[in-house]
């Protein structure tokens, strides 16, 4: 955005602002002790990273076996981390497959929360990387890490202690060095098979660029990081993970991953909240699954700007995902700051409201618990139309401009 346009509308950017403050300060008084003083209760400051640990502890103690098991997990992580946790955790699973523990291994051995905020520092500055490349002009950059640090996914995330900065620095890394180093972008690609829903968009986004060399280093880097799975922690535990969606564990009370599914923020837990039966939910997925792949082939099909294609993208992953909680929402966020990027230095204020609705989401979500939960698939897919009008519009302006300019 313009130093003029960003003046003119200073005081949407000072609300967003204020917003991320609130984010920050509701994560310092869940660190300290106070869950719930300001905002939502989460129990603790890393209430997922503790199951995380616990399975990648379990590789030192002899029970890898039990990480996919829902009543051992559930037990180990409430009596480990009795001393951290506010209260027992309810229904816990490790829903990652292998591969994940390869990333969490390195930290395992440290304490509570030094080992989250070890994953956490070095997810974010991987992050930074990325931004950095997609926005090489100092000012945009800045505005990017502003948006990331403030944005309320990057404060779920961390609440959380999950991976939305990993995600998101894989997806905008791949995206800013695909055209100029494919090969590096397509192992970043790979590298996302840690979070295996994500990956078709992925493919198809490099099918689309007929980018066949980022394609073979995608496909790659996620064989070599299997076999590695496979070689630390042997074959019977990818069945083992497999398992836990084939055969739903109902021991607990309830399945962990029908629990996190109830409180989703995906297009499937919108329209079985509304009333939808079980088909219908899964076919309103499947219509917002085939409505991003649409979207993210056209996008690097027509060859658009890097950074268009990474908001586009942005906003696709987290429509497509039958699984999307807060934390997801960090590329959907960077989505929107590129999309205030984008703006003519003219444009009303009330274009405004659209990326900074896709930016504050996770404060609206989970529909279960706000009914302004249930436009997030409109902000989404609003905000994808956006960006391909707004590319049609610049185009047909450099257009006239063009033949404006030539001699009669």
């Amino acid at each position: 955005m313009p130093h003029s346009a960003f003046r003119r509308h200073l005081p949407l950017i000072a609300i967003a602002a204020l917003f991320g403050v609130y984010g920050w300060a509701m994560l310092a008084a869940t660190a300290a002790g106070h869950d719930g003083a300001l905002g939502p209760m989460f129990n603790a400051l890393g209430a997922d990273w503790v199951i995380w640990q616990a399975a990648a502890r379990a590789f030192f103690s002899h029970d890898l076996a039990h990480i996919y098991d829902q009543m051992w997990i559930t037990g180990a992580v409430n009596f480990e981390y009795a001393h951290w946790l506010s209260q027992k955790l309810p229904h816990p699973l490790f829903p990652y497959p292998p591969v994940t523990l390869l990333l969490v291994l390195p930290f395992a051995g440290l304490a509570m929360p030094w080992s989250m905020l070890g994953f956490e520092l070095l997810s974010f500055a991987g992050l930074a990387l990325a931004l950095r490349k997609l926005a090489p002009e100092r000012a945009t950059f800045l505005f990017f890490l502003a948006a990331a640090i403030l944005a309320p996914a990057a404060t779920n995330n961390l609440l959380a202690g999950q991976n939305g900065f990993l995600t998101a620095a894989l997806i905008i890394g791949g995206v800013a060095l695909l055209e100029t180093n494919p090969l590096p972008a397509g192992a970043l690609f790979g590298v996302m098979i840690v979070k295996p829903q994500f990956l078709p968009l992925l493919a198809v986004a490099l099918i689309a660029a007929r980018q066949g060399r980022a394609l073979a280093a995608m496909a790659a880097t996620s064989l070599l990081l299997v076999l590695a799975s496979v070689l630390t922690f042997g074959a019977d535990l990818w069945w083992q993970w497999i398992g836990t969606f084939l055969h739903p564990q109902t021991g607990a009370g309830i399945n962990g991953n029908d629990w996190g599914h109830i409180w989703d923020d995906s297009v499937s837990t919108c329209a079985a909240l509304l009333g939808a039966p079980p088909w219908l939910a899964m076919t309103a997925q499947a219509g917002a699954a085939l409505a991003a792949l649409a979207a993210v082939w056209k996008a690097f099909r027509d060859g658009l700007p890097a950074p268009v294609r990474a908001g586009i993208l942005g906003c696709a992953v987290p429509l497509a995902s039958p699984h999307l909680s807060p934390y997801d929402m960090v590329v959907l966020a960077l989505a929107a700051a590129v999309c205030v990027t984008q703006l003519a230095a003219d444009v009303r204020p009330l274009a405004l409201v659209l990326p900074l609705a896709a930016w504050l989401a996770p404060l609206y979500n989970p529909p279960r618990a706000n009914p302004l939960g249930f436009a997030t698939p409109l902000v989404l897919l609003g905000l994808i139309g956006w960006f391909f009008a707004g590319f049609r519009a610049k185009k047909a302006q450099a257009a006239a401009c063009e033949a404006v300019s030539k001699p009669v």
